[in-house]
């Protein structure tokens, strides 16, 4: 977190005790480039977020996925800068509004890409700012938004392949650099599916430390209350051993036998499906880099696409927010998401130019799931065409709606939370497990299951002459959750800063371009 007087043109930095901090600048994360030099300003190729100082102004960047993100508070005379919204939050003594029902929309509008998502985050004393992909500039004169570079055009698969993997493999370099105080580790994630697939087969040249399988994914059928002996095979670990990787399996239902950081989930999206990779904190022992493949979407081709319309630009819309929601445990955790298919995305009309194109027909199967481009990576890097892409699997956690906390602990918490602020009365507590049960019928009635009021529907839609379907109840409470572990996680930080726990801090006066050493780490990267 950094608090910029601009006026004073001072910039005082609170910082974990694992971010990299040099005279010129700071990060959490990794990029295309030498570490010494913090060239990570406008490249294209950076994951995790940091700061460069300039003569007389500092350069925020944020990540160049969708996944993580910079929030700001700014006044006449100041700014203050973060990767985390409940530190935001508890530093300018502010909270979201339990009243707001405008928060699932304001997160939900992340699919709409980096160009129309909904910036203002309302809290009870105004407002603060989400800042995705692009950069914030701070200065004496002004505040303002600065684009990072675009990558090449992409003009076959060759280009964009070439791409993929220069890149990544000066990523790797940066990872491994000398000049880090802090070694990171690089972890990966592998299903039955085509994008960790790809990812894996350009990683694995350059070494990953583990790969993580979920062995049972989800069942289209089930949400995750009911689905424990309802999951689908998703193994991955017989691609690793073709890619010649370790692997590890890893249980999407750990939660259910301890969730004690769920609110941390929660206070990064309103409906968060990601606690499938939970067992992965485990495994994080220093700052580590966990490859996924989020935003793999975009690697269909036209015919199985069509179901999703989402325009073809530069905008990095994506379908859902899948590995959204680990922006504020990665955090605490202390690892950097790097979200591989996000590297060169921006030339997105070539890349399903290339994925249409005749070079792509031996890589392509002409079913409801075909994505050439990954098959080709993979296919290339030896894994046999039988072994991956076959079916479409996930292994999200989905539960009931309106979200609610599983821990009990918490559930109690957060129940009397929504009666303290006169969001629900307490006589209408009890209808809880009845709302949620038939929003289940509602989000998992198909022509299989839940039959009568999936022909209800569609005999209403007939005779209407339009597509009816019933709306699930509470939705006013949707953005409950979200708003009560925001506030929760805020008023720990702000004990935290009061009792005068861990925290780095540095201090930049201008002329004088470095970080002076102060005193007292966050609880977090």
């Amino acid at each position: 977190m950094a608090s910029v007087d601009r006026a004073g043109e001072t910039v005082s930095l609170q910082h974990g005790l694992f971010v990299e901090v040099r005279d010129r600048f700071f990060i959490e994360g990794v990029w295309n480039g030498s570490f010494d030099k913090g060239n990570f300003a406008t490249t294209d190729c950076v994951f995790g977020t940091g700061a460069i100082l300039r003569n007389r102004s500092v350069l925020f960047v944020s990540s160049a996925s969708t996944t993580d993100y910079l929030y700001y508070h700014q006044t006449a005379e100041h700014v203050v800068v973060s990767n985390s919204l409940p530190l935001l939050l508890s530093y300018v003594e502010d909270s979201l509004d339990p009243h707001c029902r405008s928060y699932p929309d304001i997160n939900e509008s992340i699919r709409e890409g980096i160009n129309d998502y909904i910036r203002d985050i309302p809290t009870l004393k105004g407002s603060v700012k989400r800042l995705m992909y692009r950069n914030l500039e701070v200065s004496p004169v002004g505040v303002a938004e600065l684009e990072k570079d675009v990558p090449p055009r992409f003009h076959c698969f060759d280009d964009y392949y070439s791409y993929l993997l220069e890149n990544y493999r000066l990523i790797v370099n940066n990872i491994r650099d000398r000049n880090r105080k802090i070694p990171l580790q690089i972890f990966s994630t592998q299903s039955k599916g085509y994008d960790t697939t790809a990812v894996n087969a350009i990683a694995a040249k350059y070494g990953i430390d583990k790969v993580f399988t979920v062995s049972k994914g989800k069942n289209n059928h089930y949400l995750v209350l009911n689905d424990a002996a309802k999951q689908v095979d998703d193994d991955g670990s017989a691609i690793c051993s073709t890619l010649g990787l370790k692997c590890f399996p890893i249980d999407r239902r750990s939660f259910a036998k301890n969730f004690d950081q769920e609110y941390l989930y929660y206070a990064a999206l309103h409906y968060n499906q990601d606690a499938n990779l939970k067992d992965i904190n485990d495994h994080i022992s220093t700052v580590s880099v966990l490859l996924t493949g989020t935003l793999g979407e975009m690697w269909y081709t036209s015919r199985c696409a069509q179901d999703h319309p989402c325009p073809i630009d530069s905008a990095l819309r994506r379908w859902d927010l899948g590995c959204h929601g680990l922006a504020e445990i990665r955090l605490v955790i202390g690892f950097i998401h790097l979200p591989l298919p996000f590297i060169g995305a921006r030339q997105r009309e070539d890349i399903v130019r290339i994925t249409e194109s005749p070079e792509m027909e031996p890589w392509r199967l002409g079913n409801s799931y075909d994505r050439p481009i990954p098959r080709r990576i993979a296919e290339q890097a030896g894994v046999p065409r039988q072994m991956f892409g076959q079916a479409k699997m996930a292994s999200v956690l989905m539960f009931p709606r309106p979200s609610i906390p599983y821990d009990k602990k918490l559930r109690i918490e957060f129940c009397q939370y929504l009666v303290s602020e006169r969001v629900m009365n307490r006589q209408t507590m009890f209808l809880w497990p009845l709302i949620r049960f038939i929003n289940t019928i509602l989000m998992l009635r198909s022509e299989s299951r839940y039959r009568v009021i999936y022909y209800f529907e569609r005999i209403i839609s007939k005779l209407a002459g339009r597509e009816f379907r019933f709306e699930l109840l509470w939705q006013h409470l949707n953005g409950s959750l979200y708003c009560f572990c925001v506030n929760k996680y805020a008023r720990e930080l702000s004990k935290c800063f009061n009792h005068g726990c861990s925290v780095d801090s540095e201090t930049y006066k201008s002329p004088n371009p470095h970080w002076s050493k102060s005193t007292p780490p966050l609880p977090f990267q």
